[in-house]
């Protein structure tokens, strides 16, 4: 490898130009806007920016392997790269193999544009995705005069760059307080890549000065004309004359050689993890491996209510379903793996999609799901030809529910993957090969197996009288959710919306409402903690929930609906499906609707979990 320089509008030129690509072994760029700000905010300072690694090689070559453009314009609707298609424009192209997040932060703020969603906006469409290009407010430039009359930086201020649209540019003002002076004028940074080697500062602040919108804005432009002329001066130096890209070039064409090298260097920074790592081998002999995965997340995500699964738990999914060590170092991931996780890539995805699909089933969605880790488990059962029998859904859901009740993921995930994978499979030998071959131990899911496993850390998944107690404290959320799936194990989620439901509704319990019922006021915090709670909580159908909204709760349960039919059909089947308590239902008895009600659910739940009466 040899070292090189060159400059910042150089980089630039070569990414609009086509010169510069990302090789498939980089992930996507994934910075927000506050770090790219960041980022001119250091080039302002002159403080160094790291160094860079690209791949040097003929275009001939390069036909040979798989490169994506560097985005030009990010949305965030479509983050990804494109795909590099058709010819090359130069005999050599360049592929960064460390530096994009940089480098694509530099172009972006300087050629390009970003567009992210407004915040508090669902909308997918335009408006909620303003076009957005970099600004530097002149006004309020972190400068100081110092003892020698020198114009210097101030620490603790940062220079104000800031993602605006057009508009937003001539209205936006600064936050920081500058006694009631307009304080705002917004440069668009790119501009200084249109002025040339030797630009005249003199003439760019006049031309500037001139579009100044008021009196008051052009005497701030005036008063500050030494600091915003060395501003210009000096983000012109940074960006088209200073050689403040420091590259070490690389001229192999091995692809193995260029993929330690990756590693090698990626495998200490905190941006890339392993999982990352092996993503990047993986997709750097796949053809179409990028893509292919992506598009898979996209589809496997918007399963149901939708789900967050990533390229961390896909990549985990990939190692432990091929049955390959769940921890791994740098040094591990040799070409036989690779090939083998290729190999198995369809079944992987497969079984994946089942265990989504059930998880649906099971009503769950991606904010409900606190450890991704405990669908890899469910995803080997199938993945070894595991049966989805009613048994095995009974016991998968139950072991669902337990694991993610008791936590046992928390802290040793990959051991607790290990342990379950151990205990799940039996092992031989291949005849032929010698290598190691597992098989289920159980076509059905042993859930009673795992419940008397004992995991890293002493953890385990069962449940004490204890823990029942821990959980009717739970407040509505996804551990109440798991808790009240529990206790209510029949109802069909895939076909039905359910949502927790307030018993007793929230909104009553306000000061003036519960003063108004006659409650005690010594009562009010009390029942304000433990509204909240499991036992003022039910699941309902989505219909049913708006239908009862926030009626006091034994108007409804005695009440019609706008058609005149009975909200409750059958009130004893109501009552004994729902846990409710035969007791007098009026908002002034809540604490003993509540403590009953706690009593029937706790009774309920030591018997769903097999557990000894208390």
């Amino acid at each position: 490898m040899s070292y090189h320089s060159k400059t910042i509008k150089e980089v630039v030129e070569d990414i609009e130009f086509e010169k510069a690509f990302l090789p498939a072994i980089q992930r996507k760029f994934v910075w927000p806007r506050h770090k790219i700000e960041y980022l001119f905010d250091s080039l302002m300072r002159n403080f160094p920016i790291g160094s860079f690694l690209f791949w040097e090689l003929k275009a001939e070559k390069a036909y040979d392997y798989v490169f994506y453009s560097f985005l030009k314009n990010y949305d965030g609707r479509r983050p990804n790269n494109v795909r590099k298609t058709g010819n090359f424009l130069h005999p050599e192209i360049i592929g960064v193999l460390d530096g994009q997040q940089r480098l694509s932060s530099m172009y972006l703020g300087l050629q390009g544009t970003h567009r992210e969603r407004l915040k508090y906006s669902r909308s997918q469409e335009d408006h909620a995705y303003p076009e957005t290009a970099l600004y530097l407010n002149l006004l309020t430039l972190p400068y100081s005069v110092d003892n020698e009359n020198k114009v210097a930086i101030d620490g603790e201020q940062d220079f104000e760059f800031k993602f605006l649209t057009q508009e937003d540019a001539l209205k936006t003002k600064s936050k920081r307080n500058q006694g009631g002076v307009d304080n705002s004028f917004w440069f668009k940074i790119g501009e200084v890549l249109r002025w040339g080697d030797d630009p005249e500062i003199d003439q760019y602040y006049e031309a500037l000065k001139n579009k100044c919108t008021n009196e008051n804005q052009s005497k701030a432009f005036s008063d500050k004309k030494r600091f915003i002329k060395k501003a210009l001066r000096d983000l012109h130096k940074r960006v088209c004359d200073e050689e403040l890209i420091n590259y070490f070039k690389v001229t192999k064409d091995d692809l193995d050689d260029i993929l330690k090298i990756f590693i090698r260097v990626n495998s200490g920074g905190t941006i890339l993890s392993k999982t990352d790592l092996l993503f990047s081998t993986i997709i750097a002999t796949w053809e179409d491996g990028r893509d292919e995965i992506e598009s898979f997340l996209k589809d496997l995500n918007s399963k149901g209510d939708g789900f967050a699964f990533n390229n961390d738990f896909l990549m985990r999914c990939c190692l432990v379903l091929s049955d390959l060590p769940v921890l791994f170092k740098v040094n591990s991931f040799k070409s036989e793996n690779v090939q083998l996780i290729k190999d198995n890539w369809d079944k992987i995805k497969s079984s994946l999609v089942k265990t989504v699909e059930l998880l649906e089933s099971f009503g769950f969605k991606g904010s409900l799901l606190k450890s991704q880790n405990a669908v890899i488990v469910i995803a080997y059962h199938f993945m070894k030809g595991g049966d989805s029998s009613e048994n095995s859904k009974q016991g998968i859901r139950r072991y669902l529910l337990y694991a993610l009740l008791k936590n046992v993921y928390g802290g040793q995930g990959d051991q607790v993957i290990s342990s379950f994978r151990t205990a799940l499979r039996g092992e031989v030998k291949d005849q032929t090969s010698g290598r190691k071959e597992y098989h289920l131990k159980h076509q059905t899911f042993p859930f009673a197996q795992l419940l008397r496993l004992k995991l890293p850390a002493n953890k385990t998944l069962k449940i004490t009288s204890e823990d029942v107690d821990e959980f009717l404290n739970y407040k509505k959320g996804a551990n109440s959710f798991f808790v009240l799936s529990l206790l209510y194990p029949n109802l069909r989620f895939n076909q039905v919306h359910f949502h927790q439901d307030h018993i007793h509704p929230a909104s009553k319990f306000t000061e003036s409402n519960m003063k108004d019922q006659g409650i005690e006021e010594e009562n009010w915090p009390l029942w304000q903690d433990i509204k909240d709670m499991i036992p003022n909580l039910q699941l309902m159908e989505g219909r049913e929930n708006s239908s009862k909204n926030a009626a006091y709760f034994k108007d409804w349960f005695n009440g019609y609906d706008g058609n005149g039919r009975k909200n409750i059909a059958d009130l004893v089947k109501f009552c004994q499906d729902n846990f409710i308590p035969n007791t007098n239902y009026d908002f002034s008895n809540f604490e003993e609707f509540y403590n009953k009600r706690k009593d029937l659910m706790r009774l309920e739940l030591t018997k769903v979990l097999n557990l000894s009466p208390v």
